[in-house]
């Protein structure tokens, strides 16, 4: 399994890899996590792999570019890969009315690792 954050809170990050480490033990599986704090080489990275994760974290607020903004222009470029992103959020409606037509898969901060998994158990 492949996992891509895309998470600027550097708290976040090593929290989302710790749980994603002891999910994927859980699962027997091998993990691969790769970290950008850096929302343009994310969306740089996603639209020019075909296979480059299994599932994507995405913060909803970056520094240098809102997740729901990638998202939008994910579903235009690689509508594939939009079952398979999780967003992060500290407050989801905004997400949620940006894309009410879509069901998005909205990781509430503050989460534990039982949000994570469901979380994980909706995309893979």
């Amino acid at each position: 399994m492949r996992a891509l954050i895309v998470e600027d809170d550097v708290v976040v990050q090593s929290l989302l890899k710790t749980y994603l480490l002891h999910y994927a033990s859980e699962l027997n599986h091998e993990i691969e996590i790769e970290v950008l704090p850096d929302a343009r080489r994310a969306l740089a990275l996603l639209i020019m792999g075909e296979d480059v994760c299994d599932v994507v974290f995405f913060a909803a607020q970056l520094l240098d570019l809102r997740g729901d903004d990638i998202f939008s222009l994910l579903v235009k470029l690689r509508p594939r890969i939009v079952d398979n992103i999780i967003f992060i959020a500290g407050y989801r409606d905004g997400l949620v009315s940006h894309f009410p037509e879509l069901e998005l898969n909205i990781l509430d901060k503050p989460f534990r690792y039982k949000q994570l998994k469901r979380a994980m158990l909706a995309v893979t």
